[in-house]
């Protein structure tokens, strides 16, 4: 009888559980009202974990309750954070609808403002502020957020590290919130420490790398009063030379020399030697490979080296490419370039062997210049139909080109390869002389410019363009040999048309080049999520056989869309274009696949 009465009750336990029986998790829908302005609204959209967590329903309508009471913390926070002190939150479930209903009601209540901003010793009394720091990011009567609370923070403790002060810290930081008034007032308690230069450095890390590379590249002198500024910037220039995993720049204070930190510089040296591939692709150009070997310390000193084998339906090549760094002074590099090549695009057949040899110097980290010499000789055959202006002899060229390239270069942006800021300019100018059957002296100069805009705090959007201008000064177009006119068209410049081919076409619809070209670009690079992003874009211009740009000739012209897939070494482009002028020749869509961006 007892073991009757226990299976029963067994039964209904059984019964009775979800675990056992099956739940039915509680599908949902989050709606959020009253949120204004629409800064407050996207912000509660993001940070609500009932938004967040819609598509992992709760078990029963009591574990929904429970998610929505512990959201209302977070929502008052992040609210709070934009200055909305007394906002008030609530929420009702809808259970007889499917999806349920989670309606949030939001009371933003008055935007507070910030009062006052008061710096002092630990003594109580005011602070005196560097004299030629920025202004704080936090001052009375801006709106009374978190955000420029903490950066108003960290602002100061760099400016004092900026100005002679490694070791200064801010003991305290006391917000009072009057609500009564709607205002907020900061004081910062900082400690500032003592005046301190700079010491002696010691380097730490090193197996293959000359020290003296990294002594070179110090952004002070001992003596100097310190600055932390001068620091980061010896940090960023290591870390960009490539030859380091891991740079950590630390000042300790010197016991043995008072008012002088210490520079303890600990490095990691990345793995000298690099092989690699890469596979290109676009519709005009076809598919080209390309296998590397290079090694960033060649000899100890930072020499780089690097050997490229390419091989694709227009090009096949070998490259070698050679950087002494330090030439003579610091930031002043030798550099040496040899190519063996055969290139079919769609203009010419050129086979050429050449060799430049030049100088580079950094000016600054924003400015950069070069002055080379360069000996090429070429066997150029036009495969254009231009046979009414050349005989079937000059349709073969056999050259020897002895050229002077010199450029200046300026970039302000925060990233080679998929920059959000800043901007991008060069000057080149190469004169150059043809030793052939008909000597020829000319002068190729290129003006460009592009520049970039992030939109939005969380800078998800990147608004680009870019301007080219290229001439060409000197003999008549077609005594020039075809690969040494100008050409537009394709993944580098304009992606509706197909490389080199917008401008004039001969009778056959091939290229037959000009002596100047314009280019215009414009693209909005747009974040779906952190590793997706979409890009349309505009791109313009043409070739012409003038020296000078025709603006009233006919501009070629098109639209595309661009998917981009962000990795930690740049962005992954698949580019799709189409002509909104387009001749019988032009491809509907041109399609381009690659590394980086498009400019």
């Amino acid at each position: 009888m007892r073991l009757r009465r226990m299976a029963a009750v067994t039964a209904l336990v059984v019964a009775l559980s979800p675990s056992v029986a099956g739940r039915a998790d509680i599908a949902y829908r989050t709606v959020v009202k009253g949120a204004s302005p629409s800064e407050l609204a996207d912000l509660l959209d993001q940070v609500s974990q009932l938004k967040a967590l819609e598509n992992r329903p709760p078990a029963s309508p009591e574990a929904l309750a429970r998610r929505a009471d512990r959201d209302l913390g977070g929502l008052t926070d992040a609210a709070r954070s934009l200055g909305y002190w007394d906002a008030q939150f609530s929420y009702r479930l809808d259970l007889a609808e499917h999806p349920a209903r989670v309606t949030v009601t939001v009371s933003p209540g008055p935007l507070y403002h910030v009062g006052s901003v008061a710096v002092v010793g630990p003594d109580g009394k005011p602070l005196s502020l560097p004299v030629n720091m920025t202004p704080l990011p936090l001052h009375p009567g801006q709106p009374a957020r978190t955000a420029p609370v903490v950066a108003a923070e960290n602002a100061l403790v760099a400016a004092y590290g900026n100005n002679g002060h490694p070791f200064a810290k801010v003991e305290k930081r006391d917000v009072v919130i009057d609500h009564r008034t709607h205002l907020m007032a900061v004081t910062y308690v900082i400690d500032p420490g003592a005046a301190t230069r700079f010491g002696k450095a010691t380097i730490s890390g090193l197996e293959q790398l000359n020290p003296g590379y990294v002594e070179r590249r110090l952004g002070w002198r001992r003596g100097d009063r310190y600055d932390a500024a001068q620091v980061e910037d010896t940090r960023r220039t290591l870390i960009e030379s490539g030859l380091f995993s891991t740079v950590r720049i630390t000042p300790e204070p010197d016991p043995a020399n008072p008012g002088a930190a210490l520079m303890r510089i600990e490095l990691r040296e990345r793995a000298r030697r690099t092989i690699g591939a890469g596979l290109g692709y676009n519709t005009s150009q076809g598919v080209a490979a390309k296998a590397f070997w290079e090694n960033r310390n060649l000899f100890g000193n930072a020499e780089y080296l690097r050997l490229s084998a390419t091989g694709g339906q227009q090009v096949y090549g070998l490259t070698g490419n050679f950087r002494r760094p330090d030439l003579f002074v610091t930031n002043q590099d030798f550099l040496a370039t040899a190519e063996i090549a055969d290139y079919t695009p769609t203009a010419y057949h050129s086979r050429r062997a050449l060799t430049t040899l030049g100088i580079e110097r950094r000016f600054d980290r924003m400015v950069t210049g070069g002055l080379g010499v360069q000996l090429e000789k070429a066997n150029v055959e036009e495969l254009a139909d231009i046979s009414s202006i050349i005989t079937a002899a000059q349709r073969t060229q056999r050259y020897a080109l002895v050229a002077l390239p010199g450029y200046l270069k300026i970039d302000t942006t925060d990233n080679l390869l998929s920059p959000t800021r800043g901007y991008r300019a060069e000057l080149s100018v190469t004169p150059a002389h043809i030793f052939s059957s008909a000597d020829l002296n000319y002068v190729t100069t290129l003006v460009s410019a592009s520049t970039y805009l992030a939109l939005g705090a969380n800078q998800r959007a990147v608004l680009a363009g870019r301007a080219a201008v290229a001439t060409l000064d000197g003999p008549a177009l077609f005594e020039l040999p075809a690969d040494q006119r100008i050409y537009v068209g394709g993944g580098g410049t304009i992606r509706p048309y197909a490389y080199q081919t917008a401008g004039p076409l001969a009778s056959n619809n091939d290229p037959i080049g000009g002596k100047s070209s314009l280019v215009m670009n414009f693209e909005a690079r747009v974040k779906i999520t952190p590793v997706i992003g979409v890009v349309p874009f505009v791109d313009a211009g043409s070739y012409y056989e003038q020296s000078v740009p025709q603006l009233g000739n006919r501009l070629f012209y098109g639209v595309g869309l661009g998917l981009r897939y962000y990795t930690a070494f740049g962005p992954l482009r698949l580019d799709l274009a189409t002509p909104l002028y387009r001749r019988s020749s032009d491809s509907p869509i041109q399609v381009y696949v690659s590394l980086g961006e498009a400019f």
